[in-house]
């Protein structure tokens, strides 16, 4: 089994066998990032494909200083992000990873919160959706966030606290129209 540095060293070269290493450890968390700022699948798997191209074709100016993963991180977000613009269609919300397994009690309560919550996060603009995807979502620290978005952290504290206020006031105003 090579390490991270070593596929990275091999795929630079060109090694297909590395690439498709490297794609199969990080296409999870390229895909979660780009589902949570594109809403959907179709652009998701759109935004992973293009992800990965972009990140074999700059490999050789990767300089190593950081995570690998990070830096996909960042490609997969500024992807997601211009994608969104450029070719953003109004479809469903698709559904975020699983965090536990819901109680069966719950589920028609849980299935009406949860589609209602989806259609908040899709209103969101595309910076607050990445930071609170990334956050809450991935689990990402602030800083994590504040690096990977090569912003301060003041900024990621802000867009995440627009976004939860966003999504409280939507959510609020759903249940009173209900």
């Amino acid at each position: 089994m090579h390490s991270e540095a070593e596929l990275v060293r091999e795929a630079r070269a060109g090694g297909l066998a590395a690439m498709e290493a490297l794609y199969e450890t990080h296409r999870t968390m390229v895909y979660a990032v780009a589902l949570g700022i594109c809403g959907n699948r179709p652009d998701a798997d759109e935004v992973l494909q293009e992800t990965f191209l972009r990140a074999f074709r700059s490999l050789g100016g990767w300089r190593g200083e950081g995570k690998l993963s990070t830096w996909l991180y960042a490609i997969a977000s500024r992807t997601a992000l211009n994608w969104r613009r450029r070719f953003f269609s109004p479809r469903p919300a698709a559904s975020l990873p699983p965090e536990e397994a819901p109680d069966p009690g719950d589920a028609v309560v849980e299935a009406e919160s949860s589609d209602e919550l989806k259609r908040a996060i899709a209103k969101l603009p595309p910076q607050q959706r990445v930071v609170l995807t990334l956050r809450h979502v991935r689990g990402l620290s602030l800083a994590e966030i504040a690096e990977l978005q090569e912003c301060a952290l003041g900024t990621v504290k802000s867009n995440l606290h627009h976004a939860i206020s966003r999504l409280k006031e939507t959510l609020a105003d759903r249940r009173q129209q209900a």
